[in-house]
């Protein structure tokens, strides 16, 4: 049994506005309701599979803590809390090799799926499915120089390390995703290293202002893989969190 750690209790709260305050029981219908409503409030934060997984979690247990719809309603933060959190202790097997992924003492941590930890003294953490790398630096804004941004701080990263490739293109200019309290700023580029060509994701993320704490993150593989896997590596992206 893993301890999986995301954010789906928005999707728990999205899902309960969708209900009048009546007194009846949960009804097919309710129930199908409800797991519209969870997917929609997704918004795709995360892949569509993990979602219907997650969201039909919380309903279940939500059912057999509260039975009544009207109780359900009345649910305080710490309840809905409580059921998104167990929802992430599954022995389901489609998240059996989902596993959190700890950077060097503990900082920051990632949720992943069939990856393994490679032994290195460079990054903070450095993990590999096999076909690609995700290497991992862990920053504090105290230690930037004053005024500096998260986007230039991704920049510096994206120049240091396209210096030392060739063939370098750009494939997608940097842009600013937000999910929930972070904000992710990334940027795409392929670029040959020897005789290989690979694909690159850059990624900075920006926990919020209640932490100093922000991580760059570097997704590699061959173009192929790379494009094909872009929305797992966001989805790993979303999963990640301080721990304070």
């Amino acid at each position: 049994m893993k301890l999986l750690k995301t954010k789906f209790g928005l999707l728990l709260i999205a899902s309960l506005s969708i209900y009048s305050c009546s007194q009846k029981k949960w009804s097919e219908e309710d129930k199908k309701e409800f797991i519209i409503g969870c997917l929609n409030a997704n918004q795709s934060r995360f892949s569509e599979a993990i979602a219907e997984d997650m969201c039909n979690c919380m309903l279940n247990k939500m059912i057999e803590k509260h039975p009544n719809i009207a109780e359900s309603k009345k649910m305080k933060p710490e309840e809905i809390k409580e059921i998104a959190v167990s929802c992430l202790l599954t022995d389901d097997n489609s998240n059996d090799n989902l596993v959190v992924h700890k950077t060097k003492k503990g900082k920051v941590e990632f949720l992943l799926d069939n990856w393994t930890d490679e032994k290195q003294d460079l990054f903070d953490l450095q993990c590999t499915d096999g076909e690609a790398y995700m290497s991992v630096f862990v920053l504090e804004s105290i230690d930037l120089k004053t005024g500096t941004t998260k986007k230039e701080v991704l920049n510096m990263y994206i120049k240091d390390i396209m210096s030392r490739r060739e063939n370098v293109k750009m494939e997608v200019d940097v842009y600013t995703q937000k999910y929930d309290e972070q904000t992710m700023y990334q940027a795409i580029y392929t670029a040959d290293l020897k005789t290989n060509k690979n694909l690159y994701s850059f990624n900075v993320i920006d926990f919020g202002e209640d932490t100093d704490t922000f991580v760059f993150v570097l997704f590699s593989a061959i173009p192929s893989y790379g494009f094909q896997n872009m929305q797992n590596w966001n989805d790993i992206l979303k999963t990640a969190k301080v721990n304070k």
